[in-house]
């Protein structure tokens, strides 16, 4: 899905991380079959060319669900499909690498094709409106990390931190203590269970001068500026990450915290453009990061 592949067992023993770390490998690539856009034949990427899918996996099924899911929920601000508007910027950039923004009649007609509500899963079978293609880039490495976490405790492990882009804690530590998870230049985040997702614009710019970044509200089709960065934690990886998309898309303070409140097991830490964090435990608001999550 794009992102390096990191598990750490505690007080494991070499001979069993290594012969679990295989099945998981073979998991990974099973799932990117299904969800991943860097991988032409996986079971997405075939439903984007043809813009309908008869026999979608169960995987598929679910993840696609889930988006939508969150997509209502939020009132659109995660859209799964704003894969046209990444494909417009991409195409722009590439031809004039070194130019401003692409123009709005460029943008206009990329936005067409984007609302989740035109995208349909009845009897098993996938469809989506004109002209639309989707991305589940916004939840995928959430999801798989969710299913990786799944089959880890299936074998009984309970202190691991699995972190595929996004990081989810199977319990803390042996010894009691939490997985730290940086964010510079803030103090780190102790893990002890549940999930953490990240989402800033740096993390993929476009253009020769970081005109854009990947992040696009869906309702201008233009990168979202109001935030730099948006962490989640949620008992879900999955969940996490797509919300950690969705609300760093909102254009206020006000618009964020309205969002949050359909996710009451949501905990988040919001830095805005003049680098000042605003954190919400648990969708309330509160002063500072817990000591350990």
């Amino acid at each position: 899905m794009g992102a390096d592949a990191t598990i750490l067992f505690s007080d494991v023993a070499e001979r069993e991380a290594r012969s679990t770390c295989r099945l998981v490998e073979s998991e990974i690539d099973r799932l990117e079959g299904a969800l991943s856009l860097f991988r032409s034949d996986s079971e997405l990427s075939v439903l984007n060319r043809a813009g309908v899918l008869a026999t979608p996996s169960g995987d598929l099924r679910r993840a696609i669900g889930l988006a939508l899911q969150v997509a209502a929920a939020t009132r659109g601000l995660f859209d799964p499909t704003v894969q046209p508007l990444w494909e417009a910027h991409v195409d722009w950039f590439t031809r004039y690498p070194d130019a401003g923004l692409p123009p709005e009649e460029i943008i206009a007609q990329a936005r067409s094709a984007v609302d989740w509500r035109r995208v349909s899963q009845d009897d098993g079978i996938i469809r989506l409106g004109d002209g639309q293609r989707l991305t589940l880039n916004g939840l995928g490495q959430g999801y798989v990390t969710d299913r990786i976490a799944q089959l880890l405790m299936a074998r009984g492990f309970g202190h691991v931190l699995v972190d595929l882009g996004e990081q989810r804690a199977l319990g803390p530590q042996r010894d009691g203590s939490p997985w730290l998870v940086s964010r510079s230049p803030f103090a780190p985040l102790a893990l002890g269970g549940g999930a953490l997702a990240t989402s800033e614009g740096i993390g993929c710019v476009l253009g020769a001068h970081g005109a854009a970044h990947h992040l696009f509200d869906p309702r201008t089709g233009r990168s979202a500026a109001r935030w730099r960065r948006m962490t989640v934690h949620h008992p879900s990886a999955a969940i996490a990450d797509a919300l950690s998309t969705a609300f760093f898309i909102a254009a206020s303070y006000e618009e964020l915290v309205a969002a949050s409140q359909a996710f009451p097991d949501a905990s988040i830490w919001a830095l805005d453009a003049p680098g000042q964090e605003h954190h919400w435990p648990r969708a309330t608001s509160g002063a500072g990061p817990p000591a350990r999550i």
